[in-house]
């Protein structure tokens, strides 16, 4: 069946065209790696890790997962980052692992996720956990304002009214360690804002921010 649609629908890397596959060898190894940043405030902070740098080939991907509805992408990239996660980042998924953290990824609002049929990061960040063998939870953060897109918004203060009161949380226990999950950031606006309001609930202990790329 596989290679059959590889017949009727071939593969193309998405950053030089070269058949085959979306992600040719040549421009995976021209993908720079981000190291984790930690914290530096004491707080329920600890770090991020945007795992790729962000150029075209990231850009990209990103495009044909929301716009162009492309999701069998998703797998063989998230195989590709799970893969990277374990041989540059062990002490830290180690980290994660014993301190029983959980992937919680950020929500669209309704309205956004009807026109799109999907969240690509309930999609991406689902199967990064059952990889990662880490605890994953779409039923803990909420979008309850249908925002703009940030990348959009020029203005910081736009950016910033933009953001207000646009999470809520379940009443359900909310775990201690959380992982936020997005699949790009550039300021970090968007998962501070959700930390925020997860915070407003005297949760979690202990916070990481992981998403694909970001510069």
């Amino acid at each position: 069946m596989s290679l059959i649609l590889d017949l009727l629908f071939p593969k193309y890397c998405l950053n030089c065209s070269k058949p085959g596959s979306y992600f040719c060898p040549h421009c995976l190894d021209q993908q720079i790696i981000n190291s984790p940043k930690l914290s530096k405030k004491n707080s329920n902070y600890d770090g991020s890790l945007s795992l790729f740098k962000y150029n075209s080939l990231i850009k990209k991907l990103i495009t044909e997962i929301k716009y162009g509805f492309v999701t069998d992408i998703i797998d063989p990239f998230v195989n590709i980052s799970v893969s990277i996660i374990k041989k540059e980042f062990p002490h830290l998924l180690d980290y994660w692992c014993q301190h029983d953290f959980v992937i919680v990824p950020i929500p669209l609002h309704y309205f956004r996720q009807n026109w799109r049929g999907f969240n690509q990061s309930v999609l991406i960040g689902k199967l990064l956990a059952k990889k990662l063998h880490l605890k994953f939870s779409d039923q803990i953060l909420f979008r309850s304002k249908n925002t703009h897109t940030q990348a959009k918004l020029a203005n910081k203060q736009d950016k910033k009214l933009n953001l207000e009161n646009a999470f809520t949380c379940s009443n359900a226990n909310i775990s201690q360690n959380i992982i936020l999950f997005d699949d790009v950031a550039t300021t970090f606006s968007t998962l501070k804002s959700a930390l925020k309001t997860i915070s407003s609930y005297d949760a979690p202990s202990h916070c990481w921010f992981l998403t694909l790329s970001g510069h």
